[in-house]
């Protein structure tokens, strides 16, 4: 909602449209000038995460090679099961030929028997398929864990408890920021303004010379910067 919609939903369009005038519509984009001045501030207040917990480091040799990630080849598959039942269609479909004439007895055989291989066949190597799948993503799972406890200290760090704890509490305060008018003025989130600035204030210590640094916090334009733990 802050990054992506905000001014949607400060203009109040998921309730209405905006006024006809223009006069009046002017008196409502500056409505939320405040707000969005305090929603600047709270998006370059979170703090930063730390890049060795989320990623992986791109000069270990273990991951120099593509490795794509393996699915069953369902096209493939289902067009070998279309042929397949075409093929059963016309063996019932010529049953009685097949089965009460005597000239095609030797074709009748052979049919069933090519039947049965290639149903073998199809049903062995949709299983290897498979099998190639379940094991790549077993093997996919175990690295993910061996990862997670290589960097079980890192994810239990005071860095990524305050990553966390911020985003918490900044849903909280999301969630009770409200329009509580459409007047088109500064009174329209008057309660909501001070709950933002309350919040800036927690996130920050007012005792440093400055409170909002690279150091602690996330800096500059923010349009690349996409958030979806929130």
């Amino acid at each position: 909602w802050i990054f992506s919609t905000s001014s949607k939903e400060l203009l109040g369009l998921n309730e209405g449209n905006l006024p006809v005038h223009k006069g009046m519509r002017q008196k409502r984009y500056r409505s939320i000038e405040k707000m969005m001045d305090l929603l600047d501030v709270v998006q370059r207040l979170q703090p930063k995460m730390p890049l060795n917990t989320l990623c992986l480091d791109p000069n270990d040799k273990e991951w120099e090679d593509d490795m794509n990630y393996l699915y069953p080849n369902y096209g493939h598959w289902k067009r070998r099961a279309i042929g397949m039942s075409f093929m059963y269609f016309l063996y019932i479909y010529n049953y009685q030929i097949f089965t009460y004439n005597a000239h095609w007895r030797g074709f009748h055989k052979l049919y069933l028997f090519f039947m049965f291989f290639y149903t073998s066949k199809l049903i062995v190597n949709y299983r290897k398929d498979v099998l190639r799948v379940n094991l790549f993503d077993e093997y996919v799972q175990l690295r993910a864990d061996e990862l997670v406890r290589q960097r079980e200290d890192s994810v239990k760090s005071e860095p990524v408890k305050k990553y966390i704890w911020f985003n918490l509490d900044l849903e909280e305060t999301l969630n009770r920021c409200r329009r509580q008018s459409y007047l088109n003025s500064s009174e329209d989130f008057k309660d909501s303004e001070l709950i933002l600035q309350d919040f800036i204030r927690r996130q920050t210590d007012e005792t440093q010379p400055l409170p909002l640094n690279s150091d602690n916090a996330l800096l500059g334009p923010l349009d690349w910067y996409k958030v979806d733990n929130i």
